[in-house]
């Protein structure tokens, strides 16, 4: 059964695995013993070639591939410092929303390094830290450059169509109810403004919770309702599908209501381009 308030929506709250290339001389890379605490943690080691170095993530991480062979240390929310200090990492990589589990780690002795990834600017900014800590300079760089082009503000002329994206609700209601939308945040509110859209809620709070009068009266002309629980049935992805099929919104009456079940949607790192193309082809349609 879907939970009312998913694991994606506590990603949000509280932040806010590509083939790896071998580094060209382990005596190069300081990094040889790595512990990731964090999805988007992961994916950034792996992005810079980092993986064969991880030894260690948690039960949340599942891309790439690699990482199902990896030691896990627990959920991303419940750590185990137990499990981390047991595998005798050089470096244990923890994101700044962890502020608890980075004092531990630290208690410990552990050589802890702390990453701001709430946000795109503060992904981008993490690579150079990583990269600096590793001693890999110039992959740094190199992946920076990769993620520029996404960084330049979409402009457009005309009328900016108003984006409404949900990261929870309850699924089990047959209708909208309890919904968390994405409001003042720094990651899918900077990414909708990124794409040259604006957010359908203008208010000052990160994660709104409405209900259907609220989205009634926002009345968007596009909706993304992110759902990214791991025991999705098709049955129940088509009773999420019709639980929008009668709402008075401009959304609905143009068929542009989108349900994204893929998990980098919930996941502030490198696969955030892949929400920028997919909200751009949408508003080019």
């Amino acid at each position: 059964m879907i939970r009312k308030i998913s694991f994606l929506l506590l990603v949000f709250i509280f932040a806010a695995c590509s083939q790896p290339a071998k580094p060209k001389e382990e005596s190069e890379v300081p990094c040889k013993r790595i512990v990731s605490t964090a999805p988007s943690i992961t994916e950034t080691l792996f992005e810079l070639g980092l993986g064969e170095n991880v030894i260690g993530v948690t039960e949340n991480c599942r891309y790439p591939d690699e990482v199902k062979s990896k030691a896990k240390i627990g959920k991303a929310f419940s750590i185990s410092s137990e499990a981390v200090i047991a595998l005798r990492p050089d470096v244990v990589f923890v994101l700044s929303a962890y502020s608890g589990l980075a004092a531990k780690m630290e208690a410990a002795g552990m050589n802890t390094v702390v990453l701001e990834q709430s946000s795109i600017q503060g992904f981008v900014d993490s690579i150079d830290v990583v990269a600096k800590h590793c001693k890999i300079g110039e992959k740094g760089k190199n992946l920076k450059a990769k993620f520029e082009p996404y960084l330049k503000k979409s402009e457009k002329e005309g009328e900016k169509k108003k984006i409404l994206i949900l990261v929870g609700r309850d699924y089990e209601s047959n209708s909208i109810k309890d919904a968390y939308a994405v409001g003042n945040d720094n990651f899918l509110n900077e990414i909708i403004v990124l794409t040259g859209a604006q957010n359908a809620y203008d208010g000052n709070m990160a994660y709104p919770k409405i209900q259907l009068e609220g989205i009634l009266a926002l009345d968007p002309d596009i909706v993304i309702d992110i759902v990214t629980a791991p025991d999705l049935t098709p049955e129940k992805l088509e009773f999420i599908k019709k639980s929008w099929s009668n709402l008075d919104i401009n959304a609905v009456k143009n068929g542009r209501v989108f349900i994204k079940t893929e998990d980098f949607w919930s996941l502030p790192g490198p696969r955030f381009v892949k929400i920028i193309e997919e909200i751009r082809k949408i508003l080019a349609e």
